[in-house]
C-alpha cells in the first residue's frame, strides 16, 4: 500500500519542530509496513521575499528515513480563496512527481483541510484516488480562517472517502458543516518512547503543578495563575509554566499582581526533552485551555505517570477520565482552585503504573497505526 501523505505543516528552515507529530504518525506509519511519501506544498508568506535562500520550485530529500518531496513558493495572493487554485496545481506538481518516482499511489491521507487537505481532495477527484483527511484545527475557531475559504474547506470534506477527528468536540463540529454522520474519531499518536516513567530527582521538597503550552489564545493560564493564588499563596507550592509566547508579560503580570511572583516560574521555550523532564519532576499537570481539538499533552503527562487537571473544553474529555484526573468547567477558578487543593493532598492515589497502562492503551502508537490503516483498507475496497 502506497499512501501520499499530505501534512497542512510541516517542519521547515526556520522551525525545526512545526508539524512534528504529523512527522512522527508518517514514520510510524512507515514502520508499520506501509509505503509513505511525504508530499508538502510549503508556502512562504511575502513577509520572507528576499529573506528566504533556498531555492523554489520542487525538491525531493529523505527527511529522516521519511522520502519527502516539496513545492516551495511564495503565497503571492494572500487571504484571497484564488490562491487555493495555485496551491492544487502546485499539489498536483507534487503528486505527478511522487508517482514518477514512486510509483502509483493507492491513498491520499491529508493533515487538516486548511491547507493540505483543500488541495489533496482537487488531486484525489481529478485522478480517482481514495482520499482520507484527517482533521486537527476547528474550522469555526481557527486562527487563519476566513469566511471565503469555508467552501473549499467543506467541499474537501464532503468529498473525502473518509474524514477522521482527532476529538469529539471536532467530530461534532464537522458532522454540523457537512451533515456527514460518517466521521471516525482516532486521536493523535504519542512517543511514549520520550515520555515515561523516571526517578528524577527534585532540587527541593515543593510540590509542584505543571503547565505547558504556548503562551497564545486560549490555554487558560490568567485562570490558572488566579486559581493558584486563591490556594496556594506562601505556601511551599510551585506553578512551572513551560512555554513562551505574546501573553508572557501579561501572565508575568498578572503573577505579580497576585502576590505570587515567587511561586510560578515561567521557563521560556521547552525543548521536548525538556518538557518529558519536567513531567516526570512535577507532581501533577494541569493545563485549563478553553478549548481544544484534543490535547497531546495530557497525555504525554499520564504517559509519564502523572495525574491530570483539564477542564471540559472539547479534547480533553476524549483524553482525562475520572480514573487519571480530573476535569473542570472552564474559566471556573472556584473549581480550579479545589481541583489543584485535591490533587496536592491526593495525589498518591494515582498509581504512576497505571495511569501510564491507561495511556498506553488508548493513544500507544500501535493502537492508533493500526485504526489508521484499517481507514485506509476501508476505502481501498
Amino acid at each position: 500500500m502506497h499512501v501520499m501523505f499530505i501534512p497542512s505543516w510541516y517542519d521547515n528552515n526556520r522551525n525545526k519542530v512545526h508539524g512534528s507529530f504529523f512527522r512522527e504518525q508518517a514514520t510510524k506509519l512507515q514502520e508499520s509496513g506501509v509505503k509513505v511519501t511525504v508530499a508538502y506544498n510549503e508556502i512562504w508568506p511575502l513577509t520572507l521575499m528576499g529573506k528566504v535562500k533556498e531555492k523554489s520550485g520542487l525538491s525531493f530529500n529523505l527527511e529522516k528515513g521519511l522520502r519527502t518531496y516539496r513545492y516551495k513558493n511564495y503565497n503571492f495572493i494572500p487571504k484571497h480563496p484564488l490562491m487555493f487554485n495555485i496551491f492544487d496545481k502546485r499539489m498536483e506538481k507534487l503528486y505527478k512527481e511522487v508517482v514518477k518516482k514512486e510509483g502509483k499511489v493507492d491513498v491520499i491521507h491529508a493533515q487538516s483541510s486548511l491547507w493540505g487537505g483543500i488541495s489533496a481532495a482537487y488531486v484525489a477527484k481529478k485522478y480517482n484516488i481514495p482520499l482520507v483527511i484527517t482533521e486537527h484545527s476547528s474550522v469555526k475557531r481557527g486562527q487563519y480562517v476566513r469566511e471565503s475559504y469555508y467552501k473549499r474547506i467543506v467541499n474537501s470534506y464532503k468529498s473525502a472517502d473518509a474524514i477522521i477527528a482527532v476529538g469529539n468536540g471536532l467530530k461534532k463540529e464537522i458532522e454540523e458543516l457537512t451533515n456527514r454522520k460518517d466521521i471516525k474519531v482516532i486521536g493523535n499518536l504519542v512517543d511514549l518512547s520520550l515520555f515515561d516513567i523516571r526517578d528524577i530527582k527534585k532540587e527541593s521538597d515543593e510540590f509542584i503543578f505543571f503547565s505547558v503550552a504556548f503562551l497564545e489564545g486560549e490555554k487558560g493560564f490568567d485562570t490558572l495563575i488566579k486559581a493558584f493564588s486563591k490556594k496556594f499563596k506562601n505556601e511551599k507550592v510551585r506553578l512551572v509554566i513551560g512555554g513562551d509566547g505574546s501573553q508572557r508579560e501579561w501572565l508575568e503580570g498578572i503573577a505579580k499582581s497576585e502576590g505570587i511572583e515567587n511561586q510560578v516560574t515561567f521557563t521560556g521555550a521547552l525543548s521536548r526533552e525538556e518538557v518529558s523532564s519536567w513531567m516526570n519532576k512535577c507532581d501533577v499537570f494541569v493545563l485549563p485551555s478553553r478549548y481544544e481539538t484534543f490535547g497531546v499533552v495530557y497525555i504525554e503527562a499520564l504517559a509519564s505517570g502523572k495525574p491530570v487537571i483539564g477542564t471540559f473544553n472539547g479534547g480533553a474529555e476524549d483524553i482525562v477520565s475520572k480514573d487519571v484526573g480530573i476535569l473542570v468547567e472552564i474559566d471556573n477558578i472556584k473549581d480550579l482552585s479545589e481541583a489543584m487543593e485535591y490533587m496536592r493532598k491526593n495525589n498518591k492515589k494515582y498509581e504512576p503504573d497505571k495511569l501510564r497502562k491507561y495511556c498506553t492503551e488508548k493513544f500507544s502508537a500501535n493502537v492508533i497505526i493500526k485504526k489508521i490503516i484499517n481507514v485506509y483498507k476501508e476505502v481501498i475496497k
